[in-house]
């Protein structure tokens, strides 16, 4: 709908100037908003005051001007179906506002089309999201949480949208954190059986935070994880035996995890194998003019562009993130042929991923690639996490500890792991990738305010509405749908398809949930002050009736771009 107002904008300021009345302009961009109140109409744009001051008239005379225009451009295509009327409002704004048909005919359309409403074109763009990229060795916590759930929901948005879209995970299993452990667990726990360890990746972590604080504290245990590190990268049977067994623990525990939090893949890609394509790599990175040697490493130069140095390989010949990723960008576009790339990676590699995209460009390798951060995640009351450390809130805990609960909150329920779910995601998907969060258990599971149990009862009482009357025979009369609260319910519906494109566009999958929220406060709000079931009056419960279930089909399809589940009872 922003579009096709944007159009029509347009073809009246291109008849505008065939006129001469004003002096010539050069088309400014044409922005679509919504009033701050449904009183100033359904959608809202300030041409008038960006062309103001170009042509040297008063916003309210262009916007005047505009508006004949406009009004006949809509009776001469018909569009009178689609717009009620547009009006200028002070200080010269040009608001339309649709008629009560088109919202009318919108909740047939939402009915017929079901899941599919809200659906792009078909685009010939590929894209890659890659999100999740845990680190075997250490274990998955409440920060990869947020990261699975961003990078989960652009997968379904970005698809929705119309692009085909391919998942990806990168897992780190390479690297100094993993000798570590490997040393911990020669050194610490060479006489256990590992297969009898009941929680596998809980004793990783464990490992790992006991190796890193034993390095800490004594000088000689550095030189012996140091040839622990130089075996293992020289291929020692037994540490790679190790290794590739440990590895397997923290996998098995991975997808367990993805397996609940129902968050699926179509491509693993490996840093091990990344580190030997990105060494393969070294001597023709050597002839870019930004990498060079310096003092036996191998760096990027990029101070000319503000952005410092990156070190590729350390003068003890350790590969860094930057030369693995290197390699990998080039495997994502040259392998599966993908038009744009989107790496879901925490706000504070923002500076890292400005280094590696400059690197790429000084190679010759211009592509559409783009770093979506988001901030840090904690459990409120807790202190920062580290692995070092090894204070870290485990997701496994976090989940059990939310669906726990769930079932005090709602005894009764049994969807409590559905509920609980829905609540972890919706509360950290709520919030922009700018803010922090603090993980509040219990202020998410609250059945009242900005949570996914809120969304979900709404989509639950809707279904329940629905089956009362699934064997009462009611006609259907949509044009009865004509008041404040019902058309202010279809305005919101109407709103979803522009959401799901500007999502796609942003990244701001944040404003999913808080689209999920306001249409179910609107919902209840009608719901509150009319009647669906009306046996008196068949009609308009047959009316009303579509209307709730347009709305059932939207909250769902929200909460499933949100990778939420949208329960019949609660």
């Amino acid at each position: 709908m922003k579009k096709q107002i944007q159009k029509i904008i347009e073809d009246a300021l291109f008849k505008v100037k065939n006129t001469n009345k004003w002096v010539d302009f050069e088309m400014p961009e044409i922005i679509i908003d919504y009033p701050k109140s449904e009183q100033f109409g359904d959608y809202s744009s300030n041409i008038a005051m960006v062309l103001a001051k170009k042509i040297g008239k008063s916003p309210m005379e262009i916007a005047s001007q505009i508006v004949i225009l406009l009004n006949c451009y809509i009776a001469e295509r018909e569009l009178s179906k689609t717009f009620k009327k547009v009006e200028v409002a002070a200080p010269g704004y040009l608001n339309f506002y649709l008629s009560k048909k088109y919202l009318q005919d919108l909740v047939l359309k939402i009915n017929t089309e079901n899941d599919s409403f809200g659906n792009g074109g078909k685009k010939k763009e590929k894209v890659m999201v890659e999100f999740s990229q845990p680190n075997t060795h250490k274990e998955f916590h409440i920060g990869h949480l947020r990261n699975v759930f961003v990078g989960d929901s652009l997968v379904k948005v970005i698809r929705k949208a119309g692009s085909q879209v391919i998942g990806a995970n990168y897992i780190g299993d390479t690297g100094s954190h993993i000798a570590k452990c490997l040393w911990g667990i020669t050194k610490f726990h060479s006489q256990e059986n590992l297969d009898e360890i009941s929680n596998k990746a809980e004793f990783l972590g464990k490992v790992y935070t006991q190796a890193v604080q034993a390095i800490a504290e004594n000088a000689e245990f550095e030189n012996e994880f140091k040839n622990i590190q130089n075996e293992f990268e020289n291929g020692d049977p037994k540490l790679v035996d190790l290794w590739q067994k440990t590895k397997q623990w923290s996998l098995d525990d991975f997808q367990k995890i993805y397996d609940q939090l129902s968050v699926f893949f179509d491509v693993y890609f490996w840093e091990s194998e990344e580190e030997l394509e990105g060494k393969k790599m070294l001597k023709e990175l050597l002839k870019v003019s930004c990498i060079k040697e310096s003092q036996g490493a191998i760096v990027a130069d990029l101070e000319e562009y503000g952005l410092g140095v990156l070190v590729l390989v350390r003068k003890d010949g350790s590969a860094l993130y930057g030369l693995k990723d290197i390699s990998l960008a080039v495997k994502k576009f040259r392998e599966f042929e993908i038009d744009r790339s989107v790496i879901v990676v925490d706000l504070r590699q923002s500076l890292y991923f400005k280094q590696l995209f400059k690197v790429l460009e000084c190679m010759g390798f211009h592509k559409n690639m783009q770093h979506v951060g988001y901030e840090f995640v904690s459990l409120k009351g807790s202190e920062m996490m580290s692995s070092r450390k090894g204070n870290i809130i485990p997701a496994t805990y976090l989940i059990q500890e939310t669906i726990k609960r769930v079932k005090e909150k709602f005894p009764e329920t049994d969807v409590a792991e559905q509920i609980a779910i829905g609540a972890l995601k919706f509360y950290m998907l709520k919030y922009s990738s700018q803010s922090k969060i603090e993980y509040d258990i219990e202020e998410s599971v609250k059945l009242d305010g900005a949570t996914g149990p809120y969304v979900q009862y709404a989509h639950a009482r809707i279904c329940s509405i629905l089956k009362k009357a699934e064997d009462l025979k009611y006609d259907e009369n949509l044009a009865l749908l004509v008041n404040e609260k019902e058309l202010s319910l279809i305005k919101e519906l109407n709103n979803f398809p522009q959401l799901v494109e500007l999502v796609a566009e942003t990244y701001e999958v944040n404003k999913l949930a808080h689209y999920a929220i306001k249409l179910a406060d609107k919902f209840h709000s009608f719901y509150g002050a009319y009647k669906v079931i009306d046996e008196q009056n068949p009609q308009l419960s047959g009316a009303r009736l579509a209307l709730i279930n347009a709305v059932k089909i939207v909250l769902a399809e929200t909460l499933a771009l949100i990778g939420v589940e949208a329960p019949e009872k609660m």
